[in-house]
């Protein structure tokens, strides 16, 4: 999911993610690197090879957690390389920052659940209000964007969906990801059954009622 359509692209990966998804894919992520990255060599390394590369993605963990965030993207910026930020919108405050200096073309922002269910992602009590304010900020922003579910059942039901693309509404995309039981955080998880392909349309139909909605993530077969 972290490729950039239509775009051929770097991604960088940025350790550190105050939430806890039980189906998250990168827990070796979820902790801050003991050693800062050695920017400079990374960023002669993409410097080096623009002549081919349309963009940057930077993602995690959660990049808007590492303070070095703000001043990698204003490098990248220098190189004129486009960059697409993904995000849980956990910091409202570095999600308007990076969009009010245009240091990013392209912002991808996951939604966990509606906002009672990341009481169980988070110990933080304000984790819900934070994302509902980095909602607004990217509706309002212009800037180009998406938002996305993984449809995981043990934090979303398919008739949250609607509830959730109604906070969304104004938006640009809203995209349904289906969740794949596999190297999850949580090993229960691995045993959880994900929905049926046909209930994933069936959401993202009554989904398209708020904005422009698609299902991402189903193997051959699935399709049908």
């Amino acid at each position: 999911m972290r490729d950039w359509p239509g775009m051929v692209s770097a991604t960088l990966l940025l350790s550190g993610c105050s939430l806890h998804c039980p189906y998250c894919q990168d827990a070796r992520l979820l902790r801050s690197a003991a050693e800062p990255p050695e920017w400079d060599s990374i960023l002669e390394h993409l410097d080096a090879n623009r002549g081919w590369l349309d963009g940057v993605v930077v993602t995690g963990g959660e990049p808007t957690e590492d303070p070095d965030l703000p001043s990698l993207l204003a490098a990248l910026a220098e190189v004129d390389v486009p960059v697409r930020l993904d995000t849980n919108g956990m910091r409202p405050d570095v999600l308007s920052l990076v969009v009010a200096e245009e240091l990013v073309s392209f912002v991808a922002m996951d939604i966990k659940s509606v906002p009672s269910g990341y009481r169980a992602l988070s110990a933080r009590g304000d984790a819900a209000p934070l994302v509902a304010r980095s909602t607004e900020i990217l509706i309002r922003s212009g800037i180009e964007h998406e938002f996305r579910t993984t449809v995981y059942p043990g934090c979303v039901t398919l008739a949250d969906l609607p509830r959730i693309a109604r906070a969304l509404k104004g938006g640009r995309l809203y995209a349904l990801q289906q969740f794949r039981p596999s190297r999850t955080l949580d090993p229960a998880a691995e045993a959880v059954t994900p929905f049926a392909a046909s209930d994933l349309r069936s959401a993202a139909t009554a989904c398209s009622t708020y904005l422009s909605t698609i299902v991402r993530g189903l193997r051959s077969g699935e399709a049908a």
